[in-house]
């Protein structure tokens, strides 16, 4: 049990079925009875800590949904059976010709994994159905105890994943349908205008300074910026503009990159040194890259310096030279010509001493 909890209820390995939680140090086991999922199990052990907990609190509730496979509870079982196919303009993308080579290796979607793509979609909404009823259970806890107008909620996710955008269903991807996700706040006294959108960049990081500003406490120094002020309807003039993305190979084809998302612009680059540029107001599926298009180039230039700048340090193996990689490599060949000379001249002077 990790110090500073009060209760500490956690997955020894994510799962829907047949699963292990730590509770409060001791391993207990869950079987497959329609009353061990476990969506409901850790809303259960959520809502039964706010009525029991005195004073403020603080609750992370993280349960596996929508996760792979998505197993819904028995009720929710029959849900979206008329739920139309997923297929936004970047689906199974036709023309790839202009991605990087990762991409371009991806062979297009065949009909069995078309239909798994679907399969899955409705899985996870159906599987979602468990969690509204939770943040149903947890609200209602909140408002029965007392606490409700004065708690700050944060409904947020880990991760984006690809629905077949791009040939791609996975995460890891720089594209928007990967690195977005949704994050809707709630604080009754805390001065938000209910009902709003921002536009602004936030970020995961966000969180805890947000956290951090509306309880008051003191804190280390840590990255990210409190969002109440975005919430309370008075962004700060010098609000991010851009932001970092950075990926390390693995498992999957993914190149190691490192990528700036900026107010309306995407700029990847891959530790082999492709590149990608969107124009993500005129190309919001980002399906024409313009990282060769010369009309792009002063974008681009501006996109590679703020690169270098926020790609620091850069992650394990990736290019840190701060050059183009095709100069790098041109560098290296003339550097290896030179050599190659300069061998060649000493061997002709001993070869003529001799």
């Amino acid at each position: 049990m990790p110090p500073g909890w009060d209760r500490w209820v956690a997955f020894v390995r994510a799962a829907y079925l047949d699963y292990k939680l730590s509770i409060d140090g001791a391993v207990r086991a869950f079987g497959s009875a329609p009353e061990d999922h476990s969506t409901e199990v850790l809303a259960a052990e959520a809502t039964a800590f706010i009525r029991a907990a005195e004073g403020p609190l603080f609750l992370y509730f993280a349960p596996a949904a929508p996760h792979g496979p998505a197993t819904p509870v028995p009720e929710d079982e029959g849900a979206f059976a008329e739920l139309a196919p997923w297929r936004p303009p970047s689906f199974d993308e036709p023309d790839v010709s202009d991605k990087p080579s990762w991409v371009r290796a991806l062979p297009s979607l065949s009909a069995a994994e078309r239909s798994a793509i679907d399969v899955l979609r409705r899985a996870q909404h159906r599987s979602l159905l468990a969690v509204d009823r939770a943040v149903d259970e947890i609200v209602t806890a909140l408002r029965e105890t007392g606490r409700l107008h004065d708690t700050l909620i944060v409904y947020t996710s880990d991760n984006g994943i690809a629905w077949g955008e791009h040939r791609w269903t996975k995460k890891e991807a720089p594209y928007e349908e990967v690195i977005r996700v949704p994050m809707v706040v709630r604080w009754d006294a805390g001065g938000l205008v209910a009902g709003s959108s921002r536009d602004e960049l936030a970020l995961n990081v966000d969180i805890a300074p947000t956290i951090v500003a509306a309880t008051g406490v003191r804190a280390p120094p840590m990255d990210g910026r409190s969002l109440l002020p975005l919430l309370r309807g008075r962004p700060p003039a010098d609000w991010r503009r851009d932001f970092l993305v950075e990926h390390l190979v693995g498992t999957n084809p993914v190149p190691t990159y490192c990528a700036v998302r900026s107010v309306g612009w995407t700029y990847v680059r891959y530790t082999d040194g492709e590149e990608e540029l969107y124009d993500l107001r005129a190309d919001p599926y980002q399906l024409a890259n313009i990282a060769h298009d010369r009309r792009a180039a002063d974008t681009l230039r501006s996109m590679r310096a703020r690169l270098e700048v926020l790609c620091d340090p850069r992650p394990p193996g990736y290019l840190d030279d701060g050059l183009d990689p095709r100069v790098l490599v041109a560098t290296i060949a003339l550097i290896l010509l030179f050599t190659v000379a300069a061998s060649r001249t000493r061997r002709t002077v001993t070869n003529a001493r001799g």
